[in-house]
């Protein structure tokens, strides 16, 4: 007698060819066509293999984020007190090595290993595939971050809010299509580099550097509160909603795209795909989002001073309705007031704030509805069983049998497959809950008890943890580049026009309401 493995979405084999599955599900064995199936259960798993989850908890790549993150904050507050300065990318006109005459960008000699260790260091813990050939493509991709971040220097290029995020996804993509050209890559990067494109865990790391100070927020946090998180959760679902129904993008994409146009754009993205389960649906809504952003860093800031408003009122307009922190410092600076740049970052702020609870919450209400179609499907399954069993008769033409006795086999197994998808609901949101959000409270509570209450030393160290912070958000740009295939594009461009009309129409209105609540907070408040 032969062997086969059943899988229940494949075609099964004839019943008297089956006597065995694979050691993950149960056994079935079918001695005859005149003999019910039997099912005799899987081996007891081992202490070890039972709780492993448990056991080996930090050990996950969402974990190692957090881990990372932290051992930067420590190695900042270090170097601040022992004055080590912080590298910086100075402006330049003509010789773009002139963006490196400081000596705190000797510092980069240091900070490209250590990024580079930890996230080798990661990868190697999880056993993540092709772990061991990640230095090779991670010095590609901190090459081209640090390309694009000289670029985004150029005094030119800054005037044109042409940032590092543009030129790190533009470089990735075309890197991409590049290897596109050869059979060997069409449809996947080289093993090499595909271990250094991390997007998730690159830009998980940079949020749990933010460091929120309070310090800062609390003068202006009830009119920051009010502007940043009164319309963002409402106008969140209504748009995700109007893209799922009107517009017939699936509903992961449209919360995706909604949540990154009305929170905080690449790092809003990340945490819903994280929370809804889809991480691989991010790079388009981020890109889309760090293309049109530009058109709204240069406009805003003269609509601004052509309506008259107040640098209060300006600045929190910028905060609330421009997507990423480093894009309202860049509108708010165009602008050309100190108090419109301090208030569109305490909004902005607030605004990142508001990841964590949207979280949460998108977490939750996936999970119940995830449970609810795997109960669905259960009751749908058993059913059909139930309806096959009792049409089943030893008179019919052996064939006959065969073929309803092997579909009845094939939706047991899926049965069992659905059965253990019904995980409690509890387990459900912690195991999908972004961990990096912890991390990211972690730091902030660090920070605001453990550093000094010095301003200049927590000015310091708030700099220098978001200068490593844009360092990884850079290197995810270059990761959702690599991610961008042109022919890709070609094939899905209604998909693609869709989500442009959604992200239109969502940062409209974003900007609409946004506008009138900096008005009213500022004004009246």
């Amino acid at each position: 007698m032969s062997s086969e493995i059943i899988d229940p979405i494949q075609q099964a084999p004839p019943i008297g060819t089956v006597n065995s599955l694979d050691s993950s599900s149960s056994t079935i064995n079918i001695p005859s066509t005149s003999s019910k199936p039997t099912i005799t259960p899987p081996p007891p798993e081992t202490f070890i293999q039972k709780h492993k989850g448990w056991l080996l908890w930090w050990n996950l790549e969402e974990w190692w984020a957090c881990w990372i993150g932290i051992i930067f904050f420590g190695i900042v507050c270090g170097c601040v007190k022992h004055d080590i300065p912080q590298p910086e990318f100075l402006p330049w006109r003509t010789n773009p090595f002139d963006t490196f005459a400081t000596h705190g960008n000797y510092g980069l000699l240091v900070l490209f290993p250590a990024m580079g260790l930890l996230v080798w260091l990661a990868l190697t813990s999880i056993q993540a595939p092709n772990w061991s050939k990640f230095p090779v493509g991670y010095v590609l991709v901190f090459f081209i971050a640090l390309i694009s971040k000289m670029l985004a220097s150029n005094v030119a290029i800054k005037s044109a809010s042409l940032g590092d995020s543009i030129w790190a996804i533009i470089f990735g993509a075309v890197l991409r299509n590049l290897f596109s050209i050869r059979q060997n890559y069409r449809d996947r990067l080289p093993p090499w580099l595909k271990a250094a494109q991390q997007t998730e865990l690159y830009i998980a790391i940079s949020l749990v550097l933010l460091c929120i100070d309070i310090t800062i927020l609390r003068p202006l946090a009830p009119r920051a509160l009010f502007v940043s998180w009164i319309d963002t959760p409402t106008l969140f679902m209504v748009l995700a909603f109007f893209g799922y129904k009107v517009l017939k993008i699936d509903l992961q994409t449209s919360i995706i795209m909604s949540g990154a146009t009305f929170i905080c754009g690449s790092s809003a993205a990340i945490a819903l795909g994280a929370a809804i389960g889809a991480p691989s649906k991010t790079e388009m809504p981020i890109a889309i989002i760090s293309v049109f952003t530009i058109p709204s860093i240069i406009a805003l800031p003269y609509v601004a001073k052509a309506l008259y408003l107040s640098p209060d009122v300006s600045g929190a307009w910028f905060g609330g309705c421009v997507d990423s922190t480093g894009a309202v410092i860049a509108a708010a600076s165009i602008y050309g007031d100190k108090t419109a740049i301090n208030t569109s970052a305490v909004v902005k702020m607030m605004q990142n704030v508001l990841i964590g609870p949207l979280s949460v919450v998108m977490t939750w209400a996936w999970a119940r509805h995830e449970l609810k179609a795997t109960k669905q499907e259960a009751e749908d399954l058993e059913t059909m069983l139930d309806a096959e069993s009792e049409t089943n008769s030893t008179s019919m033409p052996m064939e006959e049998l065969e073929r309803k006795q092997t579909n009845q086999l094939r939706r047991q197994l899926a049965l069992q497959k659905v059965k253990k998808q019904q995980t409690k609901p509890l387990v459900v949101l912690w195991n999908r809950f972004p961990k990096f959000v912890i991390g990211f409270v972690i730091t902030a509570i660090l920070f605001n008890t453990v550093v000094s209450s010095d301003e200049d030393t927590r000015t310091n160290v708030n700099n220098f943890c978001f200068y490593i912070s844009e360092w990884f958000s850079t290197l995810s740009f270059v990761s959702i580049g690599l991610a961008l295939q042109f022919n890709e594009l070609k094939r899905n461009i209604r998909h693609l026009g869709l989500l442009c009309t959604l992200y239109v129409v969502a940062q409209m209105i974003d900007i609409a309401v946004t506008g009138l609540l900096a008005w009213i907070a500022f004004t009246y408040m």
